[in-house]
C-alpha cells in the first residue's frame, strides 16, 4: 500500500509540475515566470526519473536516471531565493537580477560535473555519485554514496533555502493587502515539504513510509504557482494587449507589477523599435522605455511627437498590478500650433514693420513742412511772392500731399510686395524731397544704368530707403552742395551708391548701427533713427547697406538689391 501511495504522489508532483511548467514557458518573459519555470521543470524532471525508476528493472537505467534528476535540482533552489525576492521585494530582486550569473554559477559548474559523470569519466562520478545499490522492500529505488560535488550543492542549496526563507518572513512582517495573502500561500507552500519530513522523521521508521515526503512535491507546485500568477497580472495585460490594444493605431506599451517590459502592440514594434528580446528585462533599463515612464508628458521619436497617457491595470483596491502607457501622436496639432504661433509672430513683426515705416513717413511729412513753412516766412519777408516762390510752395505742397496718402496707404495695406522700378523710385523719392533740395540749394545728379532694373519687393518700403538716404544726404550737405546718385548692376545684384559732401557718420552711430539690439536715441541730429530703420528696411528687401564714412569729402552710402524675382 505504501509503494502505491509513494507511486500515485510521484505521478500527480510529476503531472502538476509539467502542466504549471507547461504554463510558465508560455510566459516566459517575464523574469519571474523564467524562475517558476526552472522550479517547475526540475521538480518536473526529479518526479519522472523516480517514476522511471519504479517502472523499469534495469540497473543501469536506474542510474541513469539519478543523474538526469540532477540536471535540473542544482538551479531549483537558487532560482527559489530570487523568486521569493522577485514577488515581494522589487527593490532587493532589482540588485540580484545585476548578479544573477554568479547566483547561477556554481550549480552550472555542478551540472558540468554531472554531464561528465553521465558520459562515463570515472573521475567525475567519483565526484558525484557511486557505490549505487538497491534499497530493500522499495521495488527498485536505488540508493548511493555522494560524491564531492553533491554534497556542497546539497549545502548551497541549505543556503540559499534560508536566504529565500529570510525574504518571505520580511515580505509577511512588511507587505498588506493582497500581497501579503499570497506571501502567507507561498511559505506555507513552501514549509508543507519541511512539515511534512518532520513528520516522517517524527514517525516510524518504515523506509516506505518515509518515502511518502514526495507527496509534498505537487502541494509546493501549486501554491508557487498560485502566488506566482497572483502576485503579477501578466494573463491579464496579454489578453488586454491581444483584444484591445492591439487594434489601436498609436504605440501602446505595457509593463507588469515589477515595471518589467512585457510587451506592445503592432504600432509600438514598428515606431518604437521594442524587440522581442526586450520583453521580461526593466523598463528603466531600455532607453526608449526609459524615457516613456521617466513621468514627461510629450516623447519624441523620428520627427514624430506622442502625448503619454498612462493607465494602471489594478488587480485589487490598494496597488497598481501593471501599468499601461498609450502614446498619441498630437505631431499635427504641434506642428499647427507653431504655425499659428509663427503667423501671429509675423502679424507682430508686420505691425512693428508698419509702425516704424509710419514714423519715418512721419518724419519726412515734418520736413517737407517745415522746408514749406520757410519758404513761406521768405515769401512773406519780400513781401512779394515771385513765381519762383510759388512753384517752390507748389512743389513742397505737392511733397507733403503724397506723403500723406503715403501713411494712409500704409495704414491700409501694410507691406505689399511686387515689383519695383529702381529708375522710377529713385525719381520718385528725389522728387518727394524737392522742399528740402530747394531750401538748401543742393544739386542731385542721378546716373543710372540704361537697362531696366526691376526689384522684388515693397514699392513703399524702396521709396522709405532711398527717401531717408537722401534726405540725410541733403540735410548734411553744405549749401550749394552736390549729392551724387550712381547706380551699377553686380551680376544679379545693382548697387546704388549715394556720396554727399557732408561732414560724415560718427563712429558711435556706426557702432550703434551694426549692432542689432541696439536703441537709436532720437538725440543723434536725426540720424541715428532713420538709418536704424533704413538698415532694417534693407535687410527685409534682402539686401545690404555700407557705409564709407570720410570726414574730409563727405559720406558714401551704398545699398544693394538683389535684382529679379524669386523663384
Amino acid at each position: 500500500m505504501a509503494m502505491i501511495l509513494v507511486f500515485l504522489s510521484t505521478a500527480l508532483s510529476f503531472l502538476i509540475s509539467s502542466v504549471f511548467a507547461a504554463r510558465s514557458w508560455a510566459y516566459r518573459r517575464s523574469y519571474i515566470h523564467r524562475l517558476v519555470f526552472i522550479i517547475e521543470f526540475g521538480y518536473a524532471l526529479w518526479a519522472f526519473s523516480v517514476i522511471s525508476v519504479f517502472a523499469i528493472d534495469n540497473m543501469a537505467f536506474k542510474i541513469f536516471m539519478t543523474h538526469v534528476r540532477m540536471l535540473g535540482l542544482p538551479l531549483l533552489f537558487p532560482s527559489w531565493a530570487l523568486l521569493c525576492a522577485g514577488l515581494f521585494l522589487p527593490g532587493v530582486s532589482a540588485k540580484l537580477r545585476q548578479y544573477w550569473y554568479l547566483v547561477f554559477l556554481f550549480p552550472a559548474l555542478v551540472i558540468a560535473a554531472n554531464l561528465l559523470a553521465m558520459a562515463g569519466f570515472p573521475a567525475a562520478s567519483k565526484w558525484m555519485y557511486y557505490d549505487f545499490y538497491l534499497i530493500p522492500g522499495m521495488s527498485g529505488l536505488v540508493d548511493f554514496t555522494r560524491g564531492p560535488v553533491v554534497l556542497a550543492i546539497i549545502a548551497f542549496a541549505a543556503l540559499t533555502i534560508a536566504v529565500g526563507f529570510a525574504f518571505l518572513m520580511y515580505a509577511v512582517f512588511t507587505l498588506k493587502g493582497r500581497r501579503w495573502q499570497y506571501a502567507m500561500v507561498f511559505l506555507a507552500a513552501a514549509l508543507w515539504p519541511f512539515a511534512l519530513e518532520g513528520l516522517v522523521l517524527l514517525g516510524s521508521g518504515d523506509l516506505p513510509l518515509r518515502q511518502l515526503k514526495i507527496a509534498a512535491l505537487w502541494p509546493f507546485i501549486w501554491g508557487l504557482h498560485y502566488a506566482a500568477n497572483k502576485g503579477d497580472v501578466l494573463e491579464i495585460t496579454s489578453l488586454a494587449q491581444q483584444k484591445v490594444f492591439e487594434q489601436l493605431p498609436g504605440p501602446v506599451v505595457i509593463l507588469n507589477a515589477r515595471s518589467e517590459y512585457w510587451g506592445g502592440n503592432a504600432a509600438a514594434l514598428e515606431m518604437l523599435g521594442l524587440k522581442e528580446s526586450w520583453q521580461g528585462h526593466l523598463a528603466a533599463e531600455i532607453p526608449v522605455l526609459r524615457d516613456i515612464i521617466s513621468g514627461a508628458e510629450r516623447f519624441q521619436i523620428h520627427g514624430l511627437s506622442y502625448q503619454i497617457r498612462r493607465h494602471n491595470l489594478d488587480g485589487d483596491s490598494q496597488e497598481s498590478q501593471a501599468q499601461v502607457y498609450l502614446l498619441n501622436d498630437v505631431t499635427e496639432l504641434e506642428e499647427s500650433n507653431k504655425a499659428l504661433k509663427d503667423l501671429n509672430g509675423e502679424i507682430l513683426k508686420m505691425h512693428s514693420f508698419n509702425k516704424r515705416v509710419q514714423t519715418v513717413l512721419a518724419h519726412d511729412l515734418t520736413g517737407a513742412l517745415a522746408g514749406t513753412q520757410l519758404l513761406l516766412g521768405v515769401s512773406r519777408q519780400d513781401s512779394v511772392l515771385t513765381p519762383d516762390s510759388l512753384v517752390r510752395v507748389r512743389e513742397a505742397h505737392k511733397a507733403s500731399l503724397e506723403l500723406l496718402r503715403n501713411i494712409l496707404a500704409w495704414s491700409h495695406e501694410g507691406e505689399s510686395r511686387g515689383g519695383v522700378d529702381l529708375k522710377t523710385r529713385v525719381n520718385a523719392a528725389v522728387g518727394h524731397l524737392a522742399p528740402q533740395i530747394l531750401q538748401k540749394n543742393v544739386a542731385v545728379k542721378v546716373d543710372l544704368p540704361k537697362e531696366e532694373i526691376q526689384l522684388w519687393g515693397s514699392v513703399r518700403v524702396v521709396e522709405t530707403i532711398l527717401r531717408n538716404l537722401l534726405s540725410n544726404a541733403v540735410k548734411f550737405s553744405p549749401e550749394g552742395g552736390t549729392i551724387q546718385v550712381t547706380g551699377l548692376i553686380m551680376g544679379n545684384q545693382v548697387e546704388l551708391t549715394i556720396q554727399d559732401q557732408g561732414p560724415g557718420v560718427s563712429a558711435e552711430i556706426m557702432a550703434s548701427l551694426s549692432d542689432s539690439g541696439a536703441v537709436m536715441s532720437s538725440q543723434d541730429d536725426g540720424f541715428g533713427v532713420g538709418l536704424k530703420f533704413t538698415k532694417d528696411f534693407v535687410n527685409q528687401m534682402g539686401g545690404v547697406l555700407i557705409f564709407d564714412p570720410n570726414v574730409t569729402q563727405g559720406t558714401r552710402v551704398s545699398v544693394r538689391f538683389p535684382i529679379g524675382f524669386p523663384v
